[in-house]
């Protein structure tokens, strides 16, 4: 009796041994997050630890031409998985194991270094598309209303960039002519799905947010600095009714921004420690 229950004491030891070892398999693929495409020969690795695609021993190589990788006998644990290629942007992730779940299949995604801060379309095989802020030269910097507009902005004409110009009639039509109107909002699905590429590598979290934008007296916003004198109205957000978006760190510097918006005209900001980075001004379908 005795022996049988130093064996069983034995296996159970053995075995505890033995879970404290367990090893899995991580594997995976590098994807171009803009077009989802493989992104050929890319170089992975798993900080601090032996697993990297670069080792001479590595022996999965020609996978490497879909992107495709694979560690073996990786022991289970918490890790930093990292990808990059020459002139793309760095791709990392946070991944965990345990000794329920050794095995994992994980996603990467790095970008062409190439490309320049702003808002993208998603779902676009061709490549990179930029939404063009063009109502950015419209927008106020405001402290407390989150975000404006100026509904029109002075601009120059070739009559008054001529000097000595005497003409009183002449001056006279040209300032009627030196405004230009905010231009209308970009249409967009209720639906959002869009890329941003932030203009630095920052820690702090990524918040993007959507407002109802409504007409408004500047007198309500003295907060906003950038309206004329003469201004009397101007595009202002509702802050009672924002709606925050889903926010998805992908790779240095990259965000997918996901989420319902309502109809009608809104505002989205885009903002960092209360810091508003960027705003774009869409209707709603």
């Amino acid at each position: 009796m005795k022996k049988q229950l130093f064996i069983g004491a034995a296996a159970l030891v053995a075995m505890a041994m033995t879970g404290c070892q367990k090893t899995g398999t991580i594997e995976g693929v590098v994807l171009d997050p803009f077009t989802g495409k493989a992104v050929e020969m890319p170089t992975v690795w798993m900080d601090s630890t032996i697993f990297g695609t670069q080792n001479p021993k590595y022996p999965y190589k020609g996978d490497l031409q879909q992107g495709k990788f694979k560690f073996e006998k990786v022991p289970v644990g918490s890790y930093l998985i990292k990808a990059r290629r020459s002139k793309y942007i760095l791709g990392q992730q946070k991944i965990t194991t345990d000794e329920q779940n050794p095995n994992l299949s994980v996603t990467l995604y790095e970008y062409s270094d190439q490309i320049k801060p702003g808002l993208y379309k998603s779902g676009t095989t061709e490549g990179p598309e930029k939404i063009d802020n063009q109502w950015v030269v419209y927008s106020t910097n405001c402290s407390e209303s989150v975000a404006g507009y100026r509904l029109t902005m002075p601009i120059a004409t070739d009559a008054a960039k001529v000097p000595g110009k005497k003409d009183k009639k002449k001056k006279k039509a040209d300032k009627s002519a030196k405004v230009s109107n905010l231009p209308a909002p970009l249409a967009v699905d209720a639906a959002l799905n869009v890329f941003y590429v932030n203009a630095s590598s920052v820690t702090s979290p990524l918040v993007v947010t959507s407002f109802p934008a409504v007409e408004g007296k500047v007198a309500d916003h003295a907060d906003c600095q950038g309206f004329g004198a003469d201004e009397k109205t101007g595009l202002f957000v509702d802050k009672a009714k924002g709606t925050t978006l889903n926010v998805e760190y992908k790779a240095e510097n990259l965000f997918q921004v996901t989420g319902n918006l309502p109809k009608g005209k809104q505002i989205i900001q885009l903002s960092q420690d209360g810091k508003t980075l960027q705003t774009y001004y869409f209707q709603v379908k």
